[in-house]
């Protein structure tokens, strides 16, 4: 099942849907709820919200920020206008987030094995066990649980905030 929608007047909600999505707008926000697949979903015209989405996400906005609950699966995040949110139960191959213009908020899965790469004015964590590497004030690189998918964050004007659930 394929679904292809690009908007330039509004804003898009995407529910309960299974498939190949792309959806793109600039005009407004992008509400994302229950998906499962190959997921590409673009806006320039605000912010993106997505709750319990399973499979690939591959977002970006250019108007707003991005908060993410209940991901599981491979994600690739950008915003350019704001903060970025996302919690993740299970990381598939990667974790890609980028802030230009904002914090960036992630809660990682505890049991799970991953590399990290963080980047930010300031990489900040609250407590875990089982990190292996090197952990700068703006600057984290090494392995939780033995390592495994790739976790990369990037906050060019804002901190990174790691937490494991």
């Amino acid at each position: 099942q394929d679904i292809d929608l690009q908007k330039s007047g509004g804003g898009i909600t995407a529910k309960n849907c299974n498939g190949h999505i792309k959806l793109e707008t600039s005009g407004g926000g992008l509400r994302l709820e229950n998906l499962k697949g190959d997921i590409s979903a673009h806006t320039s015209g605000g912010g993106i919200e997505g709750n319990n989405i399973v499979g690939e996400l591959v977002t970006s906005t250019s108007g707003g920020g991005i908060d993410l609950r209940g991901m599981d699966g491979s994600l690739d995040a950008t915003t350019s206008a704001g903060g970025l949110n996302a919690q993740i139960k299970h990381v598939g191959k990667y974790v890609r987030l980028n802030s230009s213009a904002g914090d960036v908020n992630i809660e990682l899965p505890a049991k799970q094995g991953l590399d990290l790469n963080l980047r930010g004015d300031a990489v900040n964590q609250h407590q875990f066990n089982g990190f292996n590497g090197e952990w700068n004030k703006d600057h984290v690189r090494g392995t939780v649980n033995g390592g495994g998918a790739t976790v990369t964050a990037s906050a060019s004007s804002g901190s990174i905030n790691v937490k494991f659930n």
